[in-house]
């Protein structure tokens, strides 16, 4: 497994089968936009199968915040982790920004506080509630 901070070879083509489970899911074209332009963002990449296996994006002020939207395995290399590896280098991307926020479902808690993530309150507006 190779790990890339840059998009340097990949296509949107190299970005299929992620969000899976979702009602309606981003297209390769629009995860390739998210990935771009995202303040920073780490690919796993399967150089025997040439392609994108997991990734992990961040937003940021590059000063004080930053927020963790997405990190995802496709379903055939999880359990390998790979998302353990992508969320360790995104961290290390991030080591100089104090806080650093995500939202996540209550069953990934654990996981993310296996990081030295703490619990925390807040809110979500998600207009994907209201698409038919």
């Amino acid at each position: 497994m190779e790990y890339r901070t840059t998009l340097e070879g990949i296509s949107p083509d190299d970005l299929k089968g992620f969000f899976v489970g979702w009602k309606k899911p981003l297209t390769p074209e629009q995860h390739y936009a998210i990935l771009n332009n995202s303040s920073f963002f780490v690919l796993a990449y399967d150089k025997d199968k040439s392609k994108v296996v997991g990734f992990i994006n961040a937003l940021s002020d590059r000063v004080n915040f930053a927020f963790i939207p997405m990190i995802e395995v496709l379903p055939e290399y999880q359990h390998r982790g790979i998302g353990r590896n992508l969320f360790n280098m995104m961290l290390k991307l991030l080591e100089d920004i104090p806080c650093i926020d995500l939202t996540c479902d209550v069953e990934m808690q654990g996981f993310y506080e296996k990081f030295g993530m703490l619990k925390s309150h807040g809110m979500v507006f998600r207009k994907y509630f209201k698409q038919d």
